[in-house]
């Protein structure tokens, strides 16, 4: 379900920005890692959508473990995990090739500004408004995309973990994913009546 989620969400941005560049040939965002061993693992002149984090979602968790079943039997799963998705999309636009425009540092951050305004334009996704995303995954209901603002410590510290320079980049909060992999536990048939003994003895 993770991967589908990112899957959708760099195919609806790739149409997107497609459309306000005026190309509708090749990507022009990849899911794809930051780094790699060689270096920055996003192709060049493209946006990159990277998962960088992954939080279970507590507020809302799930208590209840034991379901009826369509056949009248109880049935005990171990409750849903939410989880949120930190997000980041980033600009690898270099100046490698110092003779095309649409290589160059303005280029880029015009793209980056495409993804922030598709996701002002439209943060929350179903089936109803989106229709693609029963093709990417039939359990996926709703995705919700937020805003993250994070500190420059973290900003440091996050490219520093990476080991690469700073690129332009914005971060998203995406929630909440509900896995339930719907393993039973235990199976039986549910209580239907109570039997109380009010024989005293004297």
């Amino acid at each position: 379900m993770i991967h589908s989620t990112l899957e959708f969400l760099t195919a609806e941005l790739n149409a997107f920005i497609k459309l306000k560049v005026g190309d509708t040939m090749g990507n022009r965002i990849y899911l794809s890692s930051v780094t790699n061993e060689a270096g920055i693992a996003i192709p060049d002149q493209s946006l990159g959508l990277s998962l960088i984090n992954i939080e279970e979602e507590r507020t809302i968790k799930e208590q209840r473990s034991t379901y009826i079943n369509p056949v009248g039997k109880v049935e005990k799963r171990n409750p849903e995990i939410q989880l949120n998705l930190y997000v980041l999309i980033t600009a690898n636009f270099q100046n490698k090739n110092l003779n095309d425009s649409s290589d160059d540092y303005v280029e880029g951050l015009k793209q980056l500004g495409y993804a922030i305004a598709f996701f002002q334009s439209k943060n929350v996704f179903t089936k109803e408004n989106s229709p693609a995303l029963a093709g990417f995954d039939p359990e996926l209901m709703k995705i919700v995309v937020e805003l993250y603002s994070y500190s420059f410590e973290q900003l440091y510290n996050f490219w520093t973990v990476v080991g690469a320079k700073y690129l332009p980049s914005v971060l998203y909060k995406v929630k909440t994913l509900k896995i339930q992999e719907n393993a039973i536990q235990e199976s039986g048939d549910p209580i239907e009546k109570i039997h109380l003994d009010t024989i005293h003895k004297s």
